[in-house]
């Protein structure tokens, strides 16, 4: 929830207690007094509870109160202005109160706490948690805080003073990003209101200014990287920058100042001034080599090289058999399906984008794209759609996946929805939307799927050994989404809903080629199993590359291409005529076409025998292989011919 509002919205703290039984919780062990102080202030008796600003909201797993309680204050003015600064250096906190309005009446208190603002463990705690926020450590100078004693409007109080180390390093800082974080807020001593909060994390921010290059083998990339002391006192960091360089690549790094960094294999070492910034530019050639390269800035504490950050920069020429687009947000959500494509014989690539990143051009030379969206708002921009319907068009294969897509596509609901993004949807994902909320998060192949027909084990989309991007709590949900015309089939379902689905698959017959779609509702990271991620992709990779029509070069002696034909009539009572042609380059092999219901299960074979090119015609009288006649609804067809897969959707009305 506080993530999802934002830390310049709110800020939190969190007070340990002794209880319920048996009075371990470690971060009450931390600091006994200040977190009993805190809790005897508020008169708690019960937890988990929160106080927003100071009033009861009631039970902490309240949310929907929580957050009115919230959206109610932040319409309140304030009469205070406050700053926060750290010097992680010399151990100080600095805390500026400014009254920018009328004091209210009563005796108020500045009150400053150095929070541990996120902390996961590989085993549950006694109180049954594995990951804590915002967990107060100290309080400075103590519980009760600093008298504010602000003369007039305009005037200013300004207080420094030097944590508690002990306490405080409680769990040691990893990150360079977040050395030091700290809350500040005024309080009402009598009725515990908080007019004004304020929030500090100190340490040395890193990033990319520009992180991804899709490039032609025989060019260049040029990346920018940058990192910014937050900090009241000079850091001393070493840098240097980090990657597996395809064989034949080169790569070279500098600071604006010309200073050469170290590429695999050493550092640069360096003195960040506080609120000073540092910029280097990274050099990456492929000098005629197709590949895929990921390179990392490390930089990290002189003082203590376990405390580190990187910012990452991603090339990857035009030319590989698959590239995954990194579009979720600067997280590390794609390492979970390069994992996969590292197992294979693909030569792949990894690209990260900003929504926009990409022009339609850009993809003309790529056959296979892995588009992962992650929990990335919005998923995709209209200029992401632009690149991916030509790309489709023009024959393109698409993996496409992530949290909460189809609602933002095509939920009137949604902020992100347009009648472009709805048609984008419906015309090229060739989707259907059912509904945003799905929170069963278990679902499983259907039988006689080319993605998932072997699937048969329950797959979970939380837990285990995935990213847990889906979070009903966080408003992230996997959608539940159907076919929207003949080209597409589901291939999974929900296991308490049998019909329902969060994936389809589809073909997509552009003016320039066939191409196909893999379309999940959930990004692959969610995924709980290994074993199931690495199913899931195998799958989807061989049935987008089974697609016929990307590649295949043209043959003037060929009479026909391999095309499914929709159904006539359809719907239809009581049979229908299927159409379909063979390509007269795929030689004498075995055709198969089966009726599926919409369960996957296979309820009547009408071809299984070799057929030669040309185009056939089958008729269905709507009955299954045991001669008794099948019930009203909506059906599929498959034609498989050797290497080559179809599916087309038809409806039985009895």
């Amino acid at each position: 929830m506080l993530n999802t509002l934002g830390v310049e919205n709110v800020v939190s703290v969190q007070y340990h207690m002794n209880w319920p039984a048996p009075g371990n919780d470690p971060w009450y062990l931390n600091n006994v007094a200040e977190n009993t102080a805190r809790r005897t202030f508020y008169g708690v008796n019960g937890i988990p509870i929160a106080w927003v600003d100071g009033f009861d909201a009631g039970n902490l797993s309240n949310i929907t109160a929580i957050t009115n309680n919230i959206t109610n204050r932040t319409f309140l003015p304030t009469p205070y202005e406050i700053t926060v600064s750290g010097d992680y250096v010399n151990n100080s906190v600095t805390v500026t109160a400014k009254a920018v309005s009328a004091q209210p009446a009563g005796t108020k208190y500045l009150r400053i706490a150095v929070v541990e603002k996120d902390y996961h463990a590989s085993t549950p705690y006694p109180n049954g948690e594995t990951h804590i926020a915002w967990s107060m450590l100290d309080m400075l100078p103590d519980a009760t805080g600093t008298l504010l004693n602000i003369p007039a409007i305009g005037d200013s109080q300004t207080v420094t003073f030097n944590y508690n180390v002990a306490q405080v390093n409680f769990h040691p800082p990893t990150s360079l990003e977040n050395l030091l974080t700290v809350v500040a807020f005024i309080q009402n001593q009598s009725t515990r209101e908080v007019y004004q909060a304020g929030y500090a994390e100190v340490g040395v921010s890193t990033g990319a200014i520009n992180s991804g290059a899709l490039i032609q083998n025989t060019g260049a990339a040029l990346f920018s990287g940058f990192a910014y002391n937050r900090s009241d006192s000079p850091i001393d960091v070493n840098l240097g920058i980090n990657g597996n360089l395809p064989a034949g690549w080169a790569a070279s790094a500098q600071t604006r100042e010309g200073t050469p960094i170290p590429v695999n294999g050493g550092t640069l070492s360096l003195t960040l001034a506080s609120r000073d910034s540092l910029y280097y530019d990274i050099t990456v050639t492929p000098q005629g080599n197709s590949g895929g390269l990921i390179l990392s800035a490390d930089m990290s504490l002189a003082s203590n090289p376990n405390i580190s950050s990187s910012a990452k920069f991603s090339v990857s020429t035009n030319d590989v058999d698959i590239l995954v687009v990194d579009d979720d947000g600067g997280e590390d959500y794609e390492s979970y399906i390069v994992n996969e494509l590292s197992q294979t014989s693909y030569v792949y690539g990894v690209v990260s984008i900003n929504s926009g990143d990409i022009a339609p051009d850009d993809l003309n030379e790529i056959n296979t794209i892995i588009w992962n969206c992650g929990v990335a708002k919005p998923t995709l921009t209209e200029e992401d759609r632009a690149a991916l319907s030509q790309f489709l068009d023009n024959g393109g294969r698409l993996y496409l996946n992530g949290v909460d897509i189809a609602y933002e596509l095509a939920d009137p609901a949604s902020p992100t929805y347009t009648t472009n993004s709805l048609a984008f949807f419906t015309n090229y994902l060739h989707a259907s939307y059912i509904k945003r909320q799905h929170t069963f998060l278990v679902v499983k192949g259907i039988t006689g799927d080319p993605i998932t027909g072997n699937m048969t084990a329950n797959i979970g989309l939380f837990g285990g050994t995935g990213a847990g991007t889906i979070n009903s709590q966080l408003g992230q949900y996997p959608n539940q989404i159907a076919g929207g015309d003949f080209n597409a089939a589901p291939i999974l379902y929900f296991i308490t809903k049998p019909n329902e689905h969060p994936a389809i698959r589809a073909t997509h017959n552009g003016t320039n080629g066939l191409g196909g779609v893999v379309f999940t509702t959930f990004g692959f990271e969610t995924i709980a199993e290994a074993s199931n991620r690495a199913l899931f992709a195998e799958g989807v990779i061989n049935w987008l590359n089974s697609i016929t029509g990307i590649d295949d070069p043209v043959d003037p002696a060929a009479a026909t291409r391999f095309e499914l034909k929709a159904n006539y009539p359809n719907p239809f009572n009581p049979s229908t005529t299927i159409a379909y042609d063979l390509p007269g380059n795929a030689g004498e092999q075995v055709v198969s076409l089966v009726i599926y219901n919409q369960l996957g299960q296979a309820v009547r074979a009408l071809v299984n025998e070799p057929q030669m090119m040309g185009s056939h015609t089958v008729t269905w009288d709507g009955r299954d292989d045991a001669g008794k006649a099948v019930a009203s609804g909506v059906y599929f067809y498959q034609l498989r011919y050797g290497e080559h897969r179809a599916t087309r959707k038809m409806l039985l009305v009895r």
